[in-house]
């Protein structure tokens, strides 16, 4: 089990990047990031702050603003020198795309060190 510490900032650190995300708030995404976070898509793997948001964050949720909500959030554990937390989304754009997709974030020290996203 995650120490009580990890739990809520892992919470927190998720909570705000995906309300950011929310809000196509790109400063506060960046800063939400380690530097050399990693985040799988569906396969589709990008290494970085800088090509994360580009390549994915900018792109497919930013500039067709899209908007997730939280369906589910499992328990935070520990993993990897950080906590893990996997957390269900419905996420919708207004040109109608929906998905139903989970991610599975690593958080250290309050930053989002890696993200694997799959779709349900």
């Amino acid at each position: 089990m995650a120490e009580p510490t990890e739990a809520p900032e892992a919470l927190r650190a998720v909570r705000g990047f995906i309300a950011a995300a929310n809000r196509g708030d790109v400063p506060a995404l960046r800063a939400a990031l380690a530097p050399q976070v990693r985040i799988d898509m569906a396969g589709a793997v990008h290494t970085g702050r800088d090509e994360v948001l580009r390549a994915f964050f900018v792109r497919w949720v930013v500039r067709p603003a899209g908007r997730y909500r939280e369906i589910e959030a499992g328990p935070v554990r520990p993993a990897d020198g950080g906590a893990a937390l996997t957390v269900r989304y419905d996420f919708r754009t207004p040109q109608g795309l929906v998905e139903d997709i989970t991610y599975t974030y690593l958080v250290r020290g309050g930053e989002i060190a890696a993200v694997t996203g799959r779709f349900v």
